[in-house]
Order: C-alpha cells, then sequence, then structure tokens
C-alpha cells in the first residue's frame, strides 16, 4: 500500500497531482531516500502561485514584495514606501496555505530597496505506524527571506536583482539554501503601451537538476489606443520550471476608475498530463491602498483556490 502511494506522491509534485493526492504521496515519501535527498525540503510548495493569482506571476506586483519578478519592486518617481501583503489560505480538501509580507523604499536615488518573507505550509499530515490511528502530525513548510534591488535604468527598463534564502522542513529534517534571482520589466512602449517581462525564480547556478528553478516570461498590450477608451489589456504568460511543469494561457485585464477586473486560463503540462484552469479577480484602488481578490478553480472535483491581497503606496 504504501508502494503504491509513494508513487502516486512522488508524481503530485505540480497543480493537479500535487492537490487531489499531495498528503497520501508526502506521508509515503517522508521515508523514502528520495525525498530525504533533497537538497532543500518543500521545494514544492513553492510551485503554488502565492502573490500571484490575480495577475499573471511575473507580472505580479500587488503584494509590493517582487517575489516572483525582482523587477516589479521599482517604484514610481513620486512614491516612497510601498507596504504590501498576500495571503493564500487552504482550501479544505488541499491543503497548502502561504503568506506573503514585504516592503519596498525608493531611495532618492532613485533605487528601489525591498524585503519580503513568504512561507508556505502543508497543514494537516497525520503520523502514523502500522495502523492509521494517528501518533502525532508531520511538518512540512517552507520559509523564504528575499532581499531585492531594482530601479528604472533607462525609460521603459526596470531591472531587478534578489538574493534568496530559503529554509525546508520535512518532519525532522531542515535544510536551507540561498539563490539568486534576476528580473525585468519593459513597458509602456508604443501606442498600445506594450509589456513586457520575464524572470528567474529559485534559480541557483549549477543546482538546476536538484532545486529546479523556473523561468516565467509575459507580454501584454492595450486593445485601443485612444485615451477615452477603456483601459482593456490583453496578453500571454508562459512559466517553465527546469525539469518539471510547463504553464501557459492567455490573460485579460480591464481597468476603469478604482476597479480593475482580470481572467485568464492556465494551461498545464506535467508528467504528460494537462490541466486548464481558469483563474479571475478584481481590485479595488481607493486613496493608496489596494485590495484584491483572486480565484483560481479547481480540478479535479477540487475546491477553488482563493488568494487576498493588500497594498499601500505611500507618496
Amino acid at each position: 500500500m504504501v508502494a503504491i502511494c509513494l508513487r502516486v506522491g512522488l508524481r503530485s509534485v505540480t497543480l493537479k497531482y500535487m492537490r487531489r493526492k499531495f498528503l497520501c504521496g508526502l506521508a509515503a515519501a517522508l521515508w523514502a531516500p528520495v525525498l530525504a535527498a533533497q537538497p532543500v525540503p518543500a521545494r514544492d510548495l513553492w510551485q503554488f502561485p502565492l502573490g500571484a493569482v490575480l495577475e499573471p506571476a511575473v507580472f505580479a506586483a500587488e503584494a509590493g514584495s517582487g517575489h516572483w519578478n525582482p523587477a516589479t519592486v521599482a517604484m514610481p518617481e513620486n512614491s516612497r514606501l510601498r507596504l504590501g501583503v498576500a495571503w493564500l489560505p487552504a482550501a479544505a480538501n488541499q491543503g497548502v496555505d502561504g503568506q506573503l509580507v514585504g516592503v519596498a523604499w525608493r531611495r532618492p536615488s532613485g533605487t528601489t530597496i525591498g524585503v519580503s518573507v513568504a512561507r508556505s505550509a502543508v497543514n494537516g499530515l497525520i503520523r502514523t505506524d502500522a495502523d492509521p490511528t494517528s501518533i502525532g502530525t508531520i511538518n512540512y513548510n517552507s520559509t523564504m527571506v528575499s532581499a531585492t534591488v531594482a530601479r528604472r535604468v533607462i525609460p521603459h527598463l526596470s531591472v531587478g536583482v534578489a538574493a534568496r534564502y530559503r529554509e525546508g522542513r520535512t518532519d525532522e529534517l531542515v535544510r536551507s539554501a540561498t539563490a539568486g534571482d534576476l528580473g525585468v520589466v519593459v513597458d509602456s512602449l508604443g501606442k498600445h503601451h506594450f509589456r513586457f517581462a520575464m524572470s528567474s525564480f529559485l534559480w541557483r547556478p549549477g543546482q538546476e537538476r536538484d532545486d529546479r528553478p523556473t523561468f516565467l516570461a509575459g507580454v501584454d498590450a492595450r486593445l485601443w489606443t485612444r485615451p477615452t477608451f477603456p483601459d482593456v489589456r490583453l496578453g500571454y504568460m508562459r512559466n517553465a520550471m527546469s525539469g518539471g511543469a510547463r504553464e501557459h494561457g492567455p490573460f485579460l485585464s480591464a481597468r476603469s476608475g478604482a476597479l480593475e477586473l482580470h481572467a485568464g486560463l492556465v494551461v498545464t503540462n506535467v508528467y504528460g498530463d494537462r490541466d486548464v484552469r481558469a483563474r479571475t479577480g478584481l481590485a479595488l484602488r481607493f486613496a493608496r491602498y489596494t485590495v484584491g481578490i483572486g480565484r483560481e478553480e479547481g480540478v479535479g472535483g477540487l475546491e477553488p483556490l482563493y488568494q487576498f491581497t493588500l497594498s499601500s503606496l505611500v507618496k
């Protein structure tokens, strides 16, 4: 039985498999040499879209942390400080939740310095022995601290770098690692305000096979050029994990006054399987605050995934 559960669990490191049979696979894998050999435990938890349900990860800026793309931390000239939080609560049948807190400060020189702390964990892992009776719980979580520097180097181009310290825990096993990431954002080009971005996430040069960095890219543009028309943008995103899942899909955003709406499709290919999920959300902007809520539809009968964000920009 454990062998069957282990085979399922090891293939469930992303999305559909992770959400459907994650608890079963993980409980068995805790005693497997394969998991014990991981450089840093709980890498799989950073595949969940913490801070990036409302908008594609490579553009995600609402939490103000640069978690996925360091270049998104860069702040406009008339701003001094930004604070942001994101919360990804666990659905009843998924078990994974996450929290993200970030602060960014724009220096007079134009450089923005940011610091963020993120945590992701699986709740409800029960420890058993020879029978199903619980004899305790199992810790499976990861914490990441990021220091980011970003600035607009030339008109329309922002560049950012991030140094990350990540600690992962699997039961009694605790390991840590550092990583460095680079991101760029090109924006407001031409009449359609074309925008392009790309970044790395958890990249440790020379450790790609073990640590599986993710590379992200996205592009969008305004559908109409007239200022009197609604600000509607259409785009496309693609994320690729080294030796893992591939995600891609179109997305749409529309803004009118204080209200901003988002929608998109995410197609995931992993281990020969394909899932299609819808993401929707809205953001309300009033004074210097932005409140957002995003929703990702569940697959295979699972409940939807929700995310809440709050950010404040001090000028």
